[in-house]
């Protein structure tokens, strides 16, 4: 299955602690995640917050598809109308030899 890595970011003034429009929204997304996830059949690997830098690191396992249809989602929607996000597929140390092998 595809692993993506989807880093998001916000500029301070819209960060959740100092918002309380954005904290709400986040708060209300973050009970959501887990339905739409499952909705969309993504599977979370991992999530960080680089605090000081309003930065969020999510790894998450599912198609491309998916990913696209969860970020449709009208609360995703929302959320990026106050983040950027980036959506990058990754490959394991094992894909990339595979690779290589077959490179010419």
């Amino acid at each position: 299955m595809p692993v993506f890595m989807t880093i998001s970011k916000h500029v301070p003034e819209n960060c959740p602690m100092f918002s309380e429009k954005h904290r709400k929204s986040t708060i209300e997304l973050m009970s959501k995640a887990e339905n739409l996830m499952k909705k969309h059949k993504i599977k979370m690997l991992g999530t960080w917050t680089d605090f000081p830098q309003h930065t969020i690191y999510m790894v998450l396992e599912g198609t491309f598809d998916a990913m696209q249809k969860l970020l449709m989602e009208p609360i995703m929607m929302g959320l990026l109308s106050w983040n950027t996000m980036e959506l990058k597929p990754m490959l394991t140390n094992e894909e990339v030899v595979e690779m290589l092998k077959k490179a010419k």
